[in-house]
């Protein structure tokens, strides 16, 4: 028999369902209803997908850098240009931008201004110092000393006004902010640009320093180095060339921007052109750097080319999806049918498939990140996390086939997510534990290193070009798969699923509803423990899902909740409500510990699979004591319906297993002797009552899974109830 780990179906609709099957006439309009609904699912799916993928045509040659060509001689179909390599694109934007040039903007009336603030500042000293302006200016051979100062100084500022001054040095780099000496810069001068190199470009600073010098050169020419007490020493320290020199030059950000983005822009994405006709490559030629360069821009041209028939290519692919989506149709309408007629299952599985798909497509449509970073194996994980291992390994295998279709190199990324995927499918058991994700990422992260660097070493022989950088893009890969845990939370909540994070955490015996239980029915509590200790033993040996099967039995009968004294367990003080109730009565009470059960569970939020233990742990049988009490007083009434549940029967494995415990469990208490003979009558007969009853006709179990069931509870109950010695006193 197969094994299922799905958390199964719930009965919120039972009475509807109930009432529509004794209606002969509805269910074929029902059942055709709902198989529209199912096959327009997978219709919607396909739709979606083949509108998200890139509608180009395929380029139908794998290669790879450094393996020998397996096909046959390549020509040229048509005229195509040989675009360059991103690493090549890269380097001469790298270069260009090393090579721009600031540019600045240069403002003349700052020379006009300053010149004429030194001219007044210089004969205002002359006035100072009583000397003459005529004889300052005089025309004669021998110019006067102080004229002869002027001109210099003139000439001085002059210079730097020229050559430019700039107000600090951190404009003296290229964009890039790289100071090499030889770099150039543009001026712009009433509309004309020209270019200098740095070194003629000063600071205010250097300008400074330039005339100060020019000025203490006259001075040592013309009085000596010691004429400190001299009136030209005095009149040029009275001097002060700071107040004649300004900044005339401004950077200009938005022109230095605008040309560099231009030139970036201009950069040709080409280098050279392959004409119809010319041969590109030989089979068994080794494909090398210029041939893969080559090879690829054939290929990008190709798609692009012919995506002109874009009707023809459109039926390829829908003929391939269409195809893909009836496989996976058939496989759970013949192998997971438990799976196929949940529609929320089917819409949960197709979702992940869909947007996985869609998410590709989206990446490489305009190359947002590297294919790599996509998270593929997550649907692995959370498809085992709810369903099981054939299932995710088939659901699996579709979906890497669907995603290779729209890859360069299908082959290496198929087996790059298949062998990983494979591995984690049939080592990774459901996520309970924290650090089980985190060694999950790590698994991962180990096979992509292996079969990457396989592929790399087949196909250059050289471990030295290993290019080991693409790693850390896998290992954010692998980090990303540490998602599981929200997604799966919230795809619990979307579709009403359980995961076994969310089965243990109701386990909890101190979740609101547990503690409650202890404290007002402490004697349900522990039974409802027994069983669940019981059934999660059993389950764990025949297979199936131990944390499901556990919570079920932890919440099954909280139903008691609402009269804890009309059950012997919580009655410690031997009076027994029921002496004052006729049997009918007495029974409607039992009973209805299911109805108020749902009740309490509903108030409480549990889960609708948990709810279905409390519904079917009794299944359709009887009130046995006071059914068998009521018919021995009246033999010949027709009483059945007042003392049997309400139902419904188990549906799978784990609710027969709860109800089974549930019913041994309680029958020991009343052994008055615990032997082999005794417990093994018991569950004997107990079992065999509810097989009889048809109380498992709806279940997947075996007759070889209920004699396993019924082994272990002879041998759990022999150890709960074993004997004792006695101790001294």
């Amino acid at each position: 028999m197969r094994k299922l780990s799905i958390i199964n179906i719930n009965f919120a609709n039972d009475k509807h369902i109930t009432k529509t099957m004794k209606n002969k006439k509805n269910i074929p309009a029902m059942v055709s209803w709902l198989d529209v609904l199912r096959v327009s699912l997978y219709v919607i799916a396909c739709v979606i997908v083949l509108y998200a993928i890139p509608k180009e045509g395929k380029f139908k040659y794998e290669y790879q850098k450094g393996s020998p060509w397996k096909h046959d001689n390549l020509i040229a179909p048509f005229n195509f240009a040989i675009y360059k390599s991103q690493a090549e694109i890269d380097a001469e934007r790298e270069a260009i931008k090393k090579d721009s040039k600031p540019y600045f903007t240069k403002d003349n009336q700052v020379q006009v201004s300053r010149t004429e603030k030194f001219e007044a500042d210089f004969n205002a000293q002359l006035a100072a110092f009583g000397v003459s302006d005529t004889v300052a200016h005089a025309k004669n051979k021998e110019l006067s000393v102080f004229g002869s100062l002027k001109n210099v100084i003139y000439k001085s500022l002059s210079d730097v006004y020229d050559n430019g001054i700039i107000e600090n040095e951190q404009f003296l780099t290229n964009i890039e902010g790289n100071p090499k000496q030889d770099l150039l810069v543009a001026i712009q001068n009433e509309g004309i640009t020209s270019q200098k190199p740095k070194s003629e470009i000063i600071t205010v600073k250097d300008a400074y320093l330039y005339v100060k010098s020019d000025i203490e050169k006259f001075l040592n020419r013309h009085q000596g180095p010691d004429a400190e007490n001299s009136t030209l020493w005095k009149f040029t320290n009275a001097l002060n060339p700071s107040q004649w020199i300004a900044p005339n030059l401004e950077y200009d950000q938005v022109t230095t921007e605008k040309v560099l983005n231009d030139n970036l822009e201009s950069v040709s994405l080409t280098r050279g052109f392959v004409q119809q006709g010319q041969r590109i490559i030989y089979q068994g030629e080794v494909v090398g750097e210029e041939e893969f360069c080559i090879l690829e821009s054939l290929r990008r041209d190709y798609e692009q080319h012919n995506s002109s028939g874009y009707s023809y290519v459109f039926l390829g692919q829908s003929i391939l999806y269409v195809m893909l989506f009836a496989l996976i149709f058939m496989f759970l309408r013949t192998f997971r049918r438990e799976i196929f007629y949940q529609t929320k299952y089917s819409a949960l599985i197709l979702s992940i498939i869909t947007f996985t798909i869609v998410m590709t497509s989206i990446v490489i449509r305009y190359n947002l990140i590297s294919i790599w970073l996509l998270p593929f194996l997550l649907l692995a994980i959370i498809i085992k996390t709810f369903f099981d291992t054939r299932t995710g390994m088939f659901l699996h295998i579709v979906t890497c086939v669907a995603v290779s279709f729209l890859m360069p190199n299908s082959f290496e990324y198929f087996t790059m997510q298949f062998i990983p995927g494979y591995i984690l499918l049939m080592s990774y058991e459901k996520l309970n534990r924290r650090s089980q994700a985190f060694l999950t990422s790590v698994i991962c992260f180990a096979m992509y290193t292996i079969i990457y660097v396989s592929f790399e070493l087949m196909y250059t022989g050289l471990p030295n070009e290993i290019n080991w950088k693409n790693l850390i893009v896998l290992g954010l890969n692998c980090i990303m798969l540490l998602m599981a845990y929200p997604l799966i939370y919230m795809f619990e909540k979307v579709f009403g699923l359980l995961s076994d994070v969310t089965l243990l955490e109701l386990a909890d015996s101190n979740r609101p509803l547990l503690r409650r239980l202890a404290e007002e029915a402490p004697g349900t509590f522990q039974h409802c423990m027994q069983v669940a200790n019981l059934a999660e033993a059993a389950i764990f040996k025949i297979g199936g899902n131990p944390h499901l099967a556990r919570t079920g039995a932890l919440y099954h009968d909280i139903g008691k909740l609402a009269a804890p004294m009309y059950f012997t367990e919580n009655q410690v003080s031997g009076i027994n409500p029921h002496d004052q109730l006729d049997y009918v009565k007495s029974a409607e009470i039992i009973i209805n510990h299911v109805i108020k059960g749902v009740a309490i569970a509903k108030e409480y939020n549990l889960p609708m699979q948990v709810v279905d233990f409390i519904k079917t742990h009794h299944g359709t049988s009887k009130a046995g004591y006071f059914y068998a009490m009521y018919k021995k007083e009246h033999p010949d009434e027709d009483c059945d319906k007042l003392f049997t549940y309400p139902g419904p029967r188990p549906i799978n494995k784990e609710m027969a297993v709860v109800m089974m415990a549930d019913s041994i469990e309680a029958a020991s208490r009343s052994l008055k002797k615990y032997d082999t003979e005794s417990i093994s009558t018991l569950v004997e007969n107990i079992v065999n009552s509810q097989i009889s009853n048809k109380q498992f006709d709806n279940t997947n179990l075996t007759f070889k899974d209920i004699d396993t069931v019924k082994s272990l509870l002879k041998e759990k109950l022999k150890n709960i109830y074993h004997a004792r010695i006695e101790y001294p006193k």
